[in-house]
């Protein structure tokens, strides 16, 4: 996978008061997390891997590097290196 790719659709917001900002940031956390429980095996390493800061995102946290689609591709791109055995 070398290029971004739709993982599952941006669900609906249950409230419609959410801004555009809030849905988009929701819709690429579960997108990254569909990723990141293919790499890790369990939604839970998934979900506890997304809170932690990484060392290949320069020590940021990926949940907090998702309100940004720059921050997005590089969270998406650091996972497809790690599930592919790619070191840089």
């Amino acid at each position: 996978m070398n290029e971004l790719q739709i993982v599952a659709i941006c669900p609906s917001p249950p409230i419609a008061c959410w801004s555009m900002f809030h849905r988009c940031f929701v819709g690429r956390c579960e997108q990254v997390l569909m990723i990141a429980t293919r790499v890790f095996g369990t939604r839970q390493h998934a979900e506890r891997w997304l809170r932690d800061p990484a060392y290949g995102l320069g020590w940021q946290v990926p949940c907090g590097m998702l309100s940004k689609r720059s921050g997005y591709e590089d969270v998406d791109r650091f996972l497809n290196q790690i599930e592919h055995g790619v070191y840089v």
